[in-house]
């Protein structure tokens, strides 16, 4: 009668186990079912601005600066591209163009469509 019990209780042991197991699978799946819901909690909670607000606004902080340091530095000719790289980090990042300076502006050799 030993090696009934022995076998009763593992079987119990085992039945107790696979509850708990798929219980917190459960309780898991239903955490990440509720994952949906957070980039509408952040979008409540960080305002009401779109990124294309934020893309607007990056580039007239951009062009704004670019004009101020066009009367104190050259850039030779290059203020669009500067403005349009600069917009396009910004509203990238999702940050302020306020600081970004704009050293020199030189062509990479190393293009990975070349070595394609």
């Amino acid at each position: 009668m030993i090696i009934g019990s022995a076998i009763t209780d593992a079987a119990i042991n085992t039945v107790i186990c696979l509850i708990v197991v798929f219980s917190v699978l459960i309780f898991i799946s239903f955490i990440i079912s509720l994952f949906k819901y957070i980039p509408k909690l952040e979008a409540a909670l960080a305002g009401k601005k779109n990124k294309t607000e934020l893309a607007e606004t990056a580039v007239v902080n951009t062009v704004s600066q670019i004009e101020v340091k066009e009367e104190s530095e050259e850039l030779s000719d290059d203020l669009e591209l500067v403005a349009v790289i600069t917009a396009a980090i910004a509203a990238s990042t999702g940050t302020s163009t306020d600081g970004f300076v704009v050293r020199s502006i030189r062509r990479s050799n190393n293009s990975k469509w070349a070595k394609a």
